[in-house]
């Protein structure tokens, strides 16, 4: 052992002796010397299959930056150093491609915020319902609270990073300019989140076991199931609006199911499970119906129209449904969502001399959201066995990840998870728009996303999706998430959202040009 892993080691046994009777295994310090909000947080706790990739997930479900993270273990614990700020990644402007403009047309023209500023150019914007990022946060300006507070605590407390401002529904004032807005993030609730994913010290004689993944997957697949049924009336950013409530209320949705009836009235399908673990309580489920309730209505008058219903699921009701191979699109236009063309390319390379007994993969690439949940779910789905992981952003918003995994002899194998990293680094998330070259009259909206090996799907599609639908003035007719089928070619088992979209007047998208504009705001919500 080289005198870099020695001293890790020595470190690691010493944080494990400190922390030995003491149950509480996160902790964090905030740093107030930050513009955006920023904290550090140290998790010190037993290691489990995949502990990384989960740490990840959540921090990402909170819609956080990672800007610097440790991840070292030594097989039965693990010690994890992060620090995560709110807002995207920043992009630097000598990264940024300018084909068709598309990135200067995004700042124009709204689409999210990066790190400190929402623009807004045009008085359109102010019926706009702004929750553009669906975290635990809420904005102010010039020292007082934006939302109304009575408001607020009905339809918006809980909330990860909120921006809930000039709406055109939900009783908020419009305001024709935003201006320069400061967060405040529930970092004790991430806290509490990251706490739920650390295995208790009673485990640690059987978490190394080769069965352990399947034994702790089983345990989450006990979780009880229950159905969200939300009728109401059908208008735009209806499913965006009531996916970020959900997530505010700690439900997680697993599956979902939208129709909408010819007389205009939406039926929306939830599967969920309740990270609180009070479902079927009636208190839990009053509170859930009447925080839905508030934000599903436009109007006073359209809340005595609607109906919510939570109920267990039927025994025979999974939380991935049943693998389903999709149609064929051999008689369709196909579009494809295309994200920002950026100067930097992405490379991935091996290292077996940096340590005996280590390859390490070294991923140069730019910075965004959910970038280091990639790269270590990939390793989980691939059982890539990873004993150190580093993530530094170095400047003009470039992020370096290493890897350190076990020694891999195999040059066809290291190619092999080199493509794979790639890959997923590149580009986790295919976004695809079908129509009938004849009529027209159906716009499908196709959005791929990876599964990891334990089922758990990625986290903010369904937000991140209908937020940009929502800013386009897109109305959902109809959504639904099935499960394509794994095959030896694609060993990653993919989630297909499905989305049958119209104007808000109700008109097909016939415009070829409109159909590539969604596309491509799709991915970019996804991908920022």
């Amino acid at each position: 052992m080289n005198e870099r892993s020695r001293a890790r080691g020595s470190s690691l046994e010493a944080v494990v002796d400190g922390d030995a009777d003491d149950e509480k295994y996160v902790s964090y310090e905030e740093l107030t010397s930050e513009d955006v909000p920023t904290a550090e947080f140290r998790l010190t706790c037993p290691d489990k299959t995949g502990l990384g990739a989960d740490i990840c997930r959540v921090v990402f479900e909170f819609g956080l930056v990672v800007t610097r993270g440790d991840f070292t273990t030594d097989g039965v614990w693990a010690l994890v150093l992060l620090t995560v700020r709110a807002g995207h990644a920043e992009v630097s402007d000598d990264l940024a491609g300018d084909d068709d403009g598309h990135g200067r047309e995004e700042d124009e023209e709204g689409q999210g915020w990066r790190t400190r500023r929402v623009a807004v150019a045009a008085a359109e914007s102010v019926k706009r319902a702004w929750t553009a990022l669906g975290s635990k946060t809420r904005f102010w300006r010039r020292g007082e609270d934006v939302l109304e507070r009575s408001r607020a605590s009905e339809m918006a407390s809980s909330s990860k990073i909120r921006m809930f401002e000039s709406s055109s529904h939900g009783g908020f004032a419009a305001a024709a300019m935003l201006e320069t807005r400061t967060c405040v993030v529930d970092w004790e609730l991430l806290r509490q989140r990251l706490e739920l994913l650390c295995p208790h010290k009673s485990t640690i004689s059987t978490i190394p076991s080769s069965d352990s993944l399947h034994l702790l997957e089983m345990q989450n697949q006990q979780q009880s199931l229950y159905i969200l049924q939300v009728e109401v009336d059908d208008r735009v950013g209806l499913l965006h609006d009531v996916t970020l409530a959900l997530w505010e209320l700690q439900l997680t949705v697993h599956r979902a199911h939208v129709t909408t009836s010819p007389s205009g009235m939406a039926v929306d399908l939830f599967y969920v499970t309740d990270d609180l673990h009070e479902l079927p309580n009636p208190a839990r489920v009053g509170d859930i119906s009447r925080r839905v309730k508030a934000i599903a209505a436009a109007t006073p008058s359209a809340a005595r129209r609607v109906n919510i219903l939570v109920h267990p699921a039927p025994g025979f009701v999974t939380r991935q449904g049943r693998a389903k191979a999709l149609r064929g699109t051999e008689d369709m236009e196909v579009i494809i969502g295309e994200s920002p063309e950026f100067s930097f390319e992405t490379t991935v390379e091996v290292d077996n001399l940096m340590s005996p007994a280590h390859t390490v993969f070294q991923i140069r690439t730019r910075d965004r959201q959910g970038l280091l949940y990639d790269c270590l779910r990939v390793s989980k789905d691939l059982k890539v066995s990873v004993s150190y992981a580093k993530i530094e952003i170095i400047e003009g918003g470039i992020c370096e990840v290493a890897l350190f995994t076990r020694n891999i002899a195999s040059e066809a194998q290291t190619d092999y998870l080199c493509s794979r990293y790639k890959e997923h680094v590149d580009r986790p998330i295919v976004v695809q728009m079908l129509a009938t070259p004849t009529d027209n009259l159906t716009s499908e909206l196709r959005v791929f996303a990876p599964l990891d090996i334990g089922g758990h799907t990625r986290p903010r599609v369904l937000l991140n999706v209908t937020e940009a639908l929502q800013d386009l003035a897109i109305m959902v007719f109809k959504a639904d998430i099935l499960i394509d089928p794994r095959t030896v070619d694609q060993p990653i088992q993919e989630e297909v959202h499905r989305f049958l979209l119209t104007e808000s007047s109700g008109e097909p998208i016939s415009d070829a040009t409109r159909r590539q504009l969604v596309c491509d705001r799709v991915i970019n919500a996804l991908l920022r």
